[in-house]
């Protein structure tokens, strides 16, 4: 992290000594900046709720993109569906109509009889 005090020079300059002074300062500073962040839990908490919050908003927009993609893709199915039953011949649109209305019809039938 820090790297160690060289000793002075036995004829070293009074500017040499205040510049090696001057260097083992501001290497202190910054270990105990590093220090005080160490120990900063608050900040460590801030943090900690801040690369949550950024991983829950990737999250939440991945999940959105897939649930886009999904729904054009049923979307075309049901054109291409619909296009389908279009080009299907008069018969068969019929049945495709009349098969869902007559099974309502037997269900309403059905529950009439029972309460009767």
């Amino acid at each position: 992290m820090t790297e160690p005090a060289r000793p002075a020079a036995k004829d070293a300059s009074a500017d040499e000594i205040e510049a090696d002074i001057e260097a083992t300062r501001e290497r202190l500073a910054q270990s105990v900046d590093a220090l005080a962040d160490k120990v900063n839990v608050k900040a460590r908490a801030q943090e900690k709720v801040d690369q949550t919050k950024r991983q829950a908003r990737e999250k939440v927009d991945d999940t959105r993109h897939q649930a886009q993609e999904k729904v054009d893709q049923a979307k075309a199915r049901g054109a291409e569906l619909l296009e389908q039953a279009k080009q299907a011949p008069r018969p068969l649109q019929l049945a495709l109509v009349a098969v869902p209305v007559l099974v309502l019809v037997v269900v309403i039938i059905t529950r009439l009889r029972r309460r009767s």
